[in-house]
């Protein structure tokens, strides 16, 4: 056995110091190294994310204001649908003031007389059977238009139902026990509503026509090569 010198513990002592000092310095560098990596990738998402973000608020209005149509043609159906049901008179009713749709269950069958009673749609009886708003976030209430917009075809859709003026901001359309929609004097008359956002009015023109023989009820959506409202 080769004995041990006083200078060999503290040469192996140096020796580890160094080696454990060298591999702090690695490890510093290393995270060193790793945090200026993050960071440049945290700016580059900050500079991507500023130029998304914007194109991404766009895409969620234009997507929200096409479910608004979606929503008006549901709310539609079930009117229709209610009256069948339930063999009496149903109203569907858009008020442009409030941006709301809503129900009116008559509780009653009074045919044209109902749409004669002064008190039309809040006939005596009558109750709101459901209200929905429009303009949930991010979509504003001022953004929804009731019209069509400058620019596009104002004439009656291809089923020849054109736009129905509103009458005191509002709109009424009430479906009969047979779903058909009929005017005052009970002749079967077409109802059609068109909406657009005013902050992308040609990319969201669309229109819900409901055909008053039947009730049934139709969707447009603006077409900008063809220059139509196609179903």
């Amino acid at each position: 056995m080769i004995p041990q010198t006083k200078s060999q513990p503290v040469n192996q002592s140096l020796n580890a110091a160094a080696r454990s000092l060298d591999a702090v310095a690695r490890a510093h560098a290393t995270r060193g190294h790793s945090l200026i990596e993050l960071l440049i990738v945290v700016a580059l998402l900050g500079v991507v994310t500023s130029l998304a973000l914007p194109q991404l608020l766009v895409q969620r209005r234009l997507s929200r204001s096409v479910s608004v149509t979606r929503e008006i043609m549901t709310a539609l159906r079930q009117t229709r649908q209610l009256a069948m049901n339930q063999r009496q008179a149903f109203t569907f009713q858009y008020n442009n003031t409030t941006k709301q749709i809503s129900i009116i269950d008559h509780n009653s069958n009074l045919g044209a007389a109902l749409l004669l009673d002064a008190a039309y749609p809040n006939t005596a009886g009558s109750q709101i059977f459901t209200t929905t708003p429009l303009a949930p976030d991010p979509l504003l209430s001022s953004e929804i238009t009731y019209g069509i917009p400058s620019g596009l075809p104002a004439g009656a859709l291809t089923d020849g139902i054109s736009m129905t003026a509103l009458f005191n901001a509002q709109i009424n359309i009430t479906f009969q026990p047979d779903g058909s929609v009929i005017d005052g004097a009970g002749n079967p008359v077409g109802r059609a509503m068109f909406i657009y956002n005013n902050r992308a009015a040609r990319e969201t023109a669309t229109a819900i026509s409901v055909i008053g023989a039947s009730g049934r009820v139709k969707v447009w959506r603006y077409d900008a090569n063809a220059n139509v409202y196609a179903e």
